[in-house]
């Protein structure tokens, strides 16, 4: 019972923190009952409430008597209140190359701020020509336009926020046509993969139950169906568009994602007391070729400014 305890305090401890970060949870906004989540994750409710207690205890939840859960005013990042391991990773790694401790936080903004980079997300749908963008401006701060492959016409009548990118964003469906482009008009694409960990779990849990998952558009919706048709228990896989279909059909206790769109569209809707946190659309290795792309690309622009000014 009390590895039962902890498991879960570190699962619904992470599903914190993706919340937070993606605005599915605010401070002091309600959590999902002990009840509904004894029934999800197939535990004693005892256990589900002594994990939660665990959790109050390191100031990330408050526990109302006849209430309910609620997110405490402020979480910490660490209950030991210890530095994150990954701040001081980059500064030791600093270190290694010669570049003192206080000069790290300049260094990484000049790489990443000097130039303003703009770039156009090719995709066919609503929900991913939402989010991808999103994603780029949120987190790495790029001028992100979403542009629809289903409406683009001869190359001459490109639109401006296409011809004018830096970078082309696609995913895998899409690399050909990205290739065609980047041919075309000279500009280098990056083909990102969507959703690892997402859909990771997704996979996961189709082997014990039926797992749904509501869009917005429902060309995402076809995409989706394709993407777990031949999985392993991909008949258990359930899309419905937002709009369209039932969400009153979703059974309270099955695992259910919104898409960011679908989120944002549905607006204050009982089931968004209880869906599952969506992930960050990009995996790890797409992340890292965005930040990889930026900073070359700041550091050459670093450099010709550099060129310039010894020239003149």
């Amino acid at each position: 019972m009390l590895q039962r305890r902890t498991e879960i305090a570190n699962l619904l401890r992470g599903r914190l923190f993706t919340g937070l970060h993606l605005g599915v949870y605010q401070q002091r906004g309600r959590l999902p009952s002990v009840r509904l989540l004894a029934r999800e994750l197939g535990a004693d409710p005892r256990v589900i409430l002594a994990a939660y207690r665990i959790l109050e205890v390191e100031g990330l939840v408050e526990l109302r008597p006849r209430s309910g859960v609620f997110l405490a005013q402020a979480a910490p990042t660490r209950a030991d209140g210890a530095p994150p391991d990954w701040m001081v990773d980059i500064l030791v790694q600093g270190l290694r190359r010669g570049v003192r401790a206080s000069t790290v936080p300049d260094r990484l903004q000049r790489s990443l701020e000097t130039l303003r980079i703009r770039a156009a997300v090719l995709e066919c749908n609503d929900d991913q020509l939402h989010s991808i963008p999103a994603e780029l401006e949120r987190d790495y701060g790029i001028e992100a336009s979403a542009v629809d492959l289903t409406s683009l016409g001869a190359e001459s009548r490109l639109p401006p926020s296409l011809r004018q990118a830096d970078v082309l964003v696609t995913t895998l469906f899409h690399k050909v046509a990205a290739e065609r482009l980047e041919a075309t008009l000279g500009i280098p694409k990056i083909v990102i993969t969507m959703c690892t960990d997402l859909f990771t779990e997704v996979a996961r849990r189709l082997r014990d139950t039926t797992v749904y998952f509501v869009v917005a558009d429902p060309r995402f919706e076809r995409k989706l169906r394709r993407m777990f048709a031949d999985a392993p228990d991909g008949t258990n896989f359930r899309t419905l568009v937002l709009g369209r279909d039932d969400l009153d059909a979703i059974p309270e206790t099955a695992p259910t994602y919104l898409t960011r769109l679908a989120r944002q569209r549905a607006g204050p809707i009982p089931l968004l007391d209880r869906v599952l946190p969506e992930a960050r659309v990009f995996s790890e290795e797409s992340a890292r070729e965005v930040l990889s792309f930026m900073v070359r690309a700041n550091l050459d622009a670093l450099a010709a400014r550099s060129a310039v000014a010894v020239g003149s």
